[in-house]
């Protein structure tokens, strides 16, 4: 028992895959519509959005920040976009203005917070309005159709894969390699653990504070277009609601919320459960109603989780500190 706790307390991704399993065993049960093939790969394409963002966010936790803008980027590139197209016909040239408009925003983020040393949390509040207003001014809160062929980004299949899955792959695996095999994402964890040795330790602090916050910005850009198309237009309430839903994902994963530690594998996992919830309560035929109430008890969940998993993680480290003084003086 102890070898697994220990397991766990290690790899704590682990957790949020048993507790998907266990869900999937449950909702079995529930229906037997869960386990066909056509439900569950609606499932991974509904939580690719969510995964793709979760991917991004993953990186800024990391760092000990936040970004609660997500969303409204994900609604401004929609936008954005959806304008570009409808008026120029040139996909390429809305590509490039949406996904280019999107790593600015991040990038302002990252700029705020390095510069005038202001909380993330404050900040991306603050740029959350700003952003979602630049939104609905632009379209002037009008609902813009984008043509028809564009919708293959969020329905269309490619060797009979969903585009939004191979998508959300390709960013997962991204995603991974950055943080497991550069030099950025040793500078991403260390900075998270303490941002003060990393500045004694002359890592360039700033320079990934902005990398991080341009990743938030660029993963919110391709999970608009993949939304975008999927819907089939641009409507107000793209984006509501969804920096929360990411946040709770990468918690569940197993990312601290103070950063140092977390996994892109379990915030991708998490984004799963949560999307695994939404189809079970629908399933079920609950009430639409209940399904925010939910999404709210599970994120308070996952905060009250990290919250203790800190709290044993530091008495833990007290009580080897003591451990080590107590056997020094007996020395």
């Amino acid at each position: 028992m102890n070898i697994i706790k220990k397991y766990l307390s290690k790899k704590r991704w682990v957790a949020i895959v048993f507790a998907t399993f266990f869900l999937g065993v449950i909702l079995t049960f529930v229906s037997p519509v869960f386990l066909k093939f056509n439900n569950l790969q609606s499932v991974l394409v509904q939580a690719s959005v969510t995964g793709i963002v979760a991917v991004g966010m993953t990186f800024i936790i990391l760092t000990g920040g936040i970004d609660i803008s997500l969303g409204a980027i994900l609604f401004f590139t929609s936008a954005l976009f959806a304008k570009i197209i409808v008026g120029t016909g040139s996909y390429i040239f809305a590509f490039v203005a949406a996904i280019g408009s999107a790593c600015l925003l991040g990038l302002l983020n990252g700029f705020l917070v390095n510069k005038f040393k202001m909380s993330p949390l404050i900040t991306t509040l603050a740029t959350y309005t700003m952003y979602r207003g630049m939104a609905i001014h632009l379209t002037s809160a009008q609902n813009v159709p984008v043509p028809r062929e564009f919708g293959f980004i969020g329905n269309g299949k490619i060797a009979g894969i969903p585009v939004p899955i191979i998508l959300l792959f390709i960013v997962f695996g991204i995603g991974i390699y950055l943080l497991t095999k550069t030099r950025f994402g040793l500078y991403v964890r260390a900075i998270g653990n303490s941002s003060q040795s990393a500045i004694e330790s002359n890592l360039p602090v700033k320079k990934v504070t902005l990398m991080v916050y341009l990743i938030g910005g660029f993963t919110s850009a391709i999970a608009a277009l993949i939304l975008l198309a999927r819907v089939g237009g641009l409507q107000s309430g793209i984006g509501i609601g969804v920096e929360f839903t990411v946040i709770a994902a990468v918690v569940l994963g197993g990312t601290k919320l103070s950063g140092g530690a977390g996994t892109v594998v379990g915030s991708v996992i998490g984004a799963i459960f949560l999307v695994l919830i939404d189809n079970g309560l629908n399933l079920m035929n609950a009430s639409p109603y209940i399904y925010d109430i939910v999404r709210g008890a599970v994120l308070l969940t996952a905060v009250i989780i990290d919250r203790v998993s800190i709290v044993r993680q530091t008495k833990h480290l007290l009580e080897q500190k003591a451990m080590r003084i107590e056997s020094s003086k007996n020395i």
